[in-house]
């Protein structure tokens, strides 16, 4: 599937070239990719195309227009994420959740500050609490890689605090980690022409952000509530799908698949990819025929109370299913507002853009 999506890419530069110049100079990247001991740095600077070799010795001299978000001291750091392989946590006091950024840095910043995630020089501030991305920052909006390397400083931050930040793959980190472009921002197509790379490819296995991509799980629980990006489907449960299952086969079988047709000779597999797997499954809301009798049978499955979703956006944080359901998809992808999900003491309560909190 990757292949026939990259030559579609490939071929879009030949048929494409110019349908996406910017009357503005475009700024994009960094992009940063391993060759041995060294990182090579590539980004777009006033519409030009750069390159660099870093080193554990240069890195501090490295300049561009992305310090704001980007500090390559990170790269360098001795940070190991020791819980890679840990979907269940327990005993945390502290969990906020939102999810469907889709490129809205500055308004995913702005929530984040006015709810005490990070302080205003954009480091975190919420202890040891966890914060937890329930998918999709990438694709529609123009500002990916900065959330991007955002979240990745932030994770070590958190860390370091005793904290933790859990990144969810969503449907749109799939599409493009396997090549599906469709919803990318048309700035993104400057990138690919200037670069010579379909976007994808920016994101394979020896990039940086690609490899750190694939250390993130599909769904988690904290506590007693599963998080997970579209909904834990009463098919999936029925299928016997496990939560390690799920999330070693979408990195092992299905955006690092070994032949482009391994999806459909697998029948688990192309489950797991379709509309009733866990990152595009919308029947809580959707399906007229869901009851609550079903999603009692699916909680008690996964051994949780509760699960928290995006993927299907609503004007604001809601519940259903006498808070069985949360959904946090509130339409950051607009650019306009957004909410926050707070689950602190067993209490859950709702931050708005500017702060205010109220009981869900």
């Amino acid at each position: 599937m990757k292949k026939i999506f990259s030559l579609l890419a490939m071929g879009g530069f030949i048929v494409m070239l110019g349908a996406f110049v910017s009357e503005e100079p475009l700024n994009d990247g960094p992009y940063i990719f391993e060759k041995g001991k060294k990182l090579l740095v590539r980004w777009v600077e006033d519409s030009v195309a750069k390159k660099k070799m870093l080193s554990a010795k240069n890195y501090s001299k490295f300049k561009s227009k992305d310090e704001k978000y980007f500090d390559p001291r990170y790269l360098f750091s001795d940070y190991k994420d020791e819980e890679e392989n840990i979907f269940n946590f327990q005993g945390v006091e502290k969990i906020a959740a939102l999810s469907d950024v889709h490129g809205q840095y500055d308004l995913f910043v702005k929530i984040l500050q006015n709810n005490g995630i990070i302080d205003t020089q954009n480091q975190w501030a919420y202890g040891e609490g966890h914060f937890v991305i329930v998918g999709d920052i990438f694709d529609r909006g123009d500002k990916v890689q900065e959330c991007l390397w955002f979240v990745y400083q932030l994770e070590q931050q958190a860390a370091a605090a005793g904290g933790k930040v859990h990144y969810l793959l969503g449907n749109h980190e799939v599409m493009v980690l396997t090549g599906d472009l469709r919803y990318i921002h048309d700035k993104y197509r400057q990138t690919e022409q200037l670069f010579q790379m379909p976007y994808w490819q920016i994101f394979g296995p020896e990039s940086e952000l690609g490899k750190w991509l694939r250390t993130k799980p599909v769904t988690i629980s904290i506590n007693d509530v599963q998080f997970v990006h579209g909904g834990l489907s009463p098919a999936l449960a029925a299928s016997k799908f496990s939560v390690a299952d799920i999330n070693s086969t979408f990195i092992d079988k299905i955006i690092d698949a070994k032949e482009e047709d391994s999806i459909y000779n697998d029948p688990r597999i192309k489950f797991l990819s379709k509309s009733q797997g866990p990152i595009w499954y919308r029947g809580y809301f959707k399906d007229d025929n869901f009851t609550e009798t079903q999603l009692d049978a699916v909680l008690s499955y996964y051994g949780v109370n509760r699960i928290v979703v995006g993927h299907t956006s609503q004007d604001r944080v809601k519940s259903l299913y006498n808070d069985k359901v949360v959904v946090v998809d509130s339409s950051i992808k607009l650019g306009e507002s957004g909410e926050i999900l707070f689950i602190e003491n067993d209490q859950l309560s709702i931050g708005d853009m500017m702060g205010e909190r109220r009981k869900l």
